[in-house]
C-alpha cells in the first residue's frame, strides 16, 4: 500500500553540523505534529560523521549524501526532488522547530492563496529576537549600509535600511523577503522559478526567489506566531565570518543584481563598494586598523570576478576553497 503524501517536505542541507543537525531532527520529531512531514537531509560531503548519525539515529529520514559540497542552493534542489508534498520547508541544520511553528506557517499560506512563501520569527539560542525580515537590497540601500550612514543615523531613514527592526517584526505582514534559515514555500511556485539558482553557492537565495514572486504579483508573508530557534544567525557578521563566506556575500550580491536588475546596476554597485572600501582603507591606514577595510575590498574584488563564472566551474578550481573555516580557523586565500 502506498504511503499517503505528507503535508510538508522538510529539506535540510548539512555540512559538518552533526550535533546541531541532531537537535534539528529531534525538534522535527517532537514538534511537527499535527502536520505530517517527510524529512530529507542532504549532506554536502561532511567529514564529521553527520551522514552516519542520520542513518543510525533517524532511519525514517531520507538521506542524500553528495560526494562534494555543491553549495546551499544545489543541495536544496536535490532534496526538493526527493519529495512530492505540496509545501516544502527549507530548514537550516542549525535551526530548531518549536511547538506549533510548522502548523502556524502552513496556516499562514493557507489563509492567503496569493502567498507563495512564509517565514517565521527567528530566535537566538538564548531566546532573544533575531532579525529575519529584509527589504529588497538596492544600490541605495547598499550605499547606506557600507558608507556607515545607517549606523551613524539609526532609524532616521527606515526605508533605506535593508533589515526591518524589532518593532516591525511584531505583527504579521507582507514583506519583501524572509530569512533563508527557515521558510515554507509552495512546491508549485518553486517549480515555476526553477528552484534554487545553482550558480549561487550561498547568500542572496532569498532575493533570487522572492523578487520574481513580487514581479508576478505574488506575496511573501511573515508569520510571527511561528517561532524557530536559529543558533547560527547571531555569529555571522562582516568581522567574524570567514574570508570564504565574505567573498560569497559579495559574489552572490553582484550575481543576483546582474541577473535581476541588469549589468549596469551590478557594475554601479560594485564600483561604489570599491570606492567606499578604498576610502576606508586610506582613512584607517592613518587612524586605525586597516584589516577590516582591506578584507572587504579584497572580498569585493574577488567576488566581482567570480560572479561572472559558474559555481560548477569555480568548485573545480582548488583556489575556490581558500578561506574555508576549518576547526575554527580560516585557511589562507
Amino acid at each position: 500500500m502506498t504511503a499517503p503524501t505528507p503535508d510538508i517536505d522538510i529539506v535540510i542541507v548539512s555540512f559538518n553540523t552533526r550535533e546541531l543537525l541532531r537537535r534539528c531532527l529531534d525538534s522535527i520529531n517532537k514538534h511537527a505534529a499535527p502536520v505530517t512531514v517527510h524529512s530529507i537531509v542532504v549532506d554536502n560531503a561532511s567529514h564529521d560523521g553527520s551522514a552516519d548519525m542520520v542513518a543510525q539515529e533517524f532511519p525514517q529520514t531520507r538521506l542524500v549524501v553528495n560526494s562534494e559540497n555543491l553549495g546551499f542552493g544545489a543541495a536544496n534542489n536535490r532534496g526538493t526532488a526527493e519529495g512530492e508534498a505540496p509545501l516544502i520547508l527549507f530548514l537550516n541544520s542549525d535551526a530548531e522547530l518549536t511547538p506549533g511553528a510548522l502548523a502556524a506557517l502552513a496556516a499562514c499560506l493557507a489563509a492567503d492563496a496569493n502567498a507563495v512563501i512564509a517565514g517565521p520569527a527567528l530566535q537566538n539560542s538564548d531566546g532573544s529576537w533575531q532579525p529575519s525580515l529584509r527589504r529588497f537590497p538596492t544600490w541605495g540601500r547598499n550605499l547606506w549600509l557600507y558608507s556607515g550612514l545607517g549606523a551613524r543615523f539609526p532609524g532616521r531613514l527606515r526605508p533605506w535600511d535593508t533589515w526591518l527592526n524589532e518593532v516591525e517584526h511584531r505583527s504579521a505582514r507582507t514583506v519583501d523577503m524572509v530569512s533563508g534559515a527557515c521558510f515554507l514555500a509552495r512546491r508549485q511556485y518553486m517549480d515555476s522559478v526553477g528552484g534554487f539558482d545553482e550558480n549561487l553557492f550561498f547568500y542572496e537565495e532569498e532575493l533570487d526567489l522572492s523578487l520574481p514572486a513580487r514581479r508576478a504579483g505574488k506575496t511573501v508573508r511573515y508569520c510571527p506566531e511561528a517561532h524557530v530557534i536559529h543558533h547560527g544567525g547571531a555569529s555571522v557578521t562582516s568581522s567574524g565570518m570567514s574570508s570564504f563566506a565574505r567573498r560569497h556575500l559579495f559574489r552572490g550580491k553582484y550575481y543576483v543584481f546582474r541577473k535581476h536588475y541588469g549589468p549596469r546596476y551590478a557594475r554601479a554597485t560594485y564600483a561604489s563598494d570599491v570606492v567606499l572600501f578604498a576610502l576606508s582603507l586610506v582613512r584607517n591606514s592613518i587612524w586605525g586598523n586597516v584589516r577590516p577595510a582591506r578584507a572587504l575590498l579584497t572580498a569585493a574584488r574577488r567576488g566581482w570576478r567570480e560572479s561572472f563564472r559558474s559555481a560548477e566551474e569555480l568548485r573545480a578550481a582548488p583556489e575556490f576553497w581558500g578561506g574555508v573555516r576549518v576547526g575554527g580557523k580560516d585557511s589562507k586565500d
